[in-house]
This record gives structure tokens, C-alpha cells and sequence, in this order.
């Protein structure tokens, strides 16, 4: 019982830690402007599903952007306890080292809890103020789903950030490894996929006769990215990122497609929700077993 009573006091400490810093602060200020004007544009705009539009402009500002919060949330969660001589004075106590990791990632994930919570309801609130929509029971489904979802497609970048604190043992050399992730993952990766396939298959992206080779192998190589899983499960479309192309076009236009099912939703779309559910898993256990091996004995003293 004392084990977990540690575990929890450190939770308590990193989520206060995180919704009291200014850096949380101003990232969830900026985030939050960007997605309440882009919903009351949703709101305001043609007749239709204003909730249904409004959420799917807004999964690409989170798939592009809202990752950065899970990496702000992580890269230095450990490497900040190091530095500052705070990790020395935890291990000089009873206190386990799978109760600091396990306090740390825990407290991170609730403050992301907070994140997705916020960002969720700034846009309902602000379509529904803005469009005069009734919120309907499918649609409520529809939008616990998608939260699940973004929760679990920003944790992979949160459990990135937590790995690569343990890993370099610095918090700057941690954020830049993780922005050039980021940047590599969410940004530009449909751009990197297209061009490194056009150079294999000698085919331009613009040349649009037989290009059935270009598009598979395109296809093939994007899933490698959470944002290409978390972008087929949300919107139906292979990948947000910039200049990506591909030639999978599932039925079920994600999440809010409301001619299908949640049942054919999932029936099409499972391996996509499936890989991220299991990546954050994967990413968090190989972080508890580096940290649980790594010698921190000569940063004592």
C-alpha cells in the first residue's frame, strides 16, 4: 500500500507541476484559440452538420499540432529531476524507481486528460453556441470515441517524450530530438513519403497515368506514422500531413461518418484503432525498463 501511495503523491506533484507552469500555460492558450476559431467558422458556415464539419477540420490542427503538447508534457519529465538533483534525493529514500516512472507517466497522462478535455469541449461549446445545433445522442457516441482517439494518438508522443528524457538525460538535446520527431512524424511526412517513392519508382507525384505503383507503395510506406492510423480512424483519409498522397480510400469516412455504423466504422477501421492503443502501450513499457536498467549511480553525489 505504501508503494502506491508513493506512486500517487508523485502523480499529485507532476500533474500540479504541469498545469501550474507557464509553458503549459501558453501552449494550451495558443492551442485553444486556434481550435475555438476554426469551430466558429465550422459553426457559422454552409448548412449541414456543423459538429460533424467542425470536428473534422479540427482533427488536422490536432493531428498536425496538438502532438507538441504530448512532447512538452514528457521530454523532460525525467531528465528535469536529474538535472536539477531532485532524482538523487527520491532514490536516497524508500522509494521504489518503478514509483518514480510510473508517478511521473501517470501524472503526465491526467494532465493530458485535462488537454483533451479542453480542446473536446472549446469546440462543442463554441459550434453548438455558434451553429445552434442540437447535440444528439449518435453524435455524442461519435465524439467519446474521438476523444478516446486523439487521447490515445497524443499519448504516443507523450510516451516518446518520456523515452527520449530517460534516454539522453538532457532536457534540451530531449526537446530536440522530439521536435525533429514531431516534425517528421505530423509535418512533413507525407511529403518525405512521396518524394522518396517517386525517386524509387521513377514516377512524378504530378503524373497521373500509371501511377498505380506509386500510390501502393505510398500507401504502404505512410502507415509507418501514428498520424496516417490516427487520420484513417478519425477522417477516413490516409495522412493530414502536407503533400501526402495515397491510393487507400476506406468506405467509412471515419469516425463521424454517420451513413455507417460505429459497428462498420470498427469492422473497417480496427487495425488503425488497434495500432494506437498498442504504440503508447509498447512505448511506455520500453521506458520503464530503460529507466529501471539505467546506472544513475554517477549522477549521486
Amino acid at each position: 500500500m505504501e508503494k502506491y501511495r508513493n506512486m500517487f503523491v508523485i502523480a499529485q506533484k507532476e500533474f500540479a507541476d504541469n498545469i501550474w507552469s507557464p509553458r503549459f500555460a501558453i501552449l494550451m492558450f495558443m492551442f485553444t484559440t486556434i481550435i475555438f476559431s476554426l469551430s466558429y467558422d465550422s459553426g457559422i458556415g454552409p448548412q449541414g452538420n456543423a459538429i460533424t464539419r467542425g470536428y473534422l477540420d479540427i482533427s488536422q490542427i490536432v493531428s498536425l499540432f496538438l502532438p507538441f503538447m504530448g512532447i512538452a508534457l514528457g521530454f523532460d519529465a525525467i531528465s528535469k529531476e536529474r538535472e536539477s538533483g531532485s532524482l538523487n534525493v527520491l532514490l536516497t529514500h524508500p522509494i521504489y524507481r518503478d514509483n518514480i516512472i510510473a508517478g511521473k507517466t501517470l501524472g503526465a497522462m491526467i494532465t493530458l486528460i485535462l488537454v483533451v478535455f479542453i480542446s473536446i469541449f472549446t469546440v462543442l461549446g463554441t459550434i453548438l453556441l455558434a451553429s445552434g445545433t442540437e447535440l444528439s445522442s449518435p453524435i455524442l457516441n461519435r465524439l467519446v470515441i474521438f476523444a478516446i482517439l486523439t487521447y490515445l494518438y497524443l499519448s504516443i508522443f507523450l510516451s516518446l517524450g518520456i523515452l527520449s528524457s530517460i534516454v539522453t538525460k538532457n532536457a534540451t538535446k530531449s526537446l530536440v530530438y522530439n521536435i525533429a520527431i514531431w516534425v517528421v512524424l505530423c509535418i512533413v511526412f507525407g511529403m518525405i513519403c512521396a518524394t522518396t517513392v517517386s525517386i524509387v519508382t521513377d514516377h512524378k507525384p504530378t503524373d497521373l497515368d500509371n501511377n498505380e505503383r506509386f500510390l501502393k507503395l505510398n500507401a504502404d510506406i505512410q502507415k509507418l506514422t501514428p498520424a496516417h492510423h490516427y487520420a484513417m480512424a478519425v477522417s477516413g483519409r490516409p495522412g493530414l500531413s502536407w503533400l501526402g498522397v495515397s491510393s487507400e480510400k476506406p468506405s467509412v469516412k471515419g469516425i463521424f461518418d454517420m451513413e455507417y455504423t460505429l459497428e462498420q466504422w470498427w469492422n473497417e477501421l480496427w487495425t488503425n484503432v488497434l495500432i494506437l492503443i498498442i504504440t503508447p502501450i509498447f512505448l511506455i513499457i520500453i521506458a520503464f525498463i530503460m529507466f529501471l536498467r539505467q546506472d544513475v549511480s554517477k549522477d549521486m553525489g
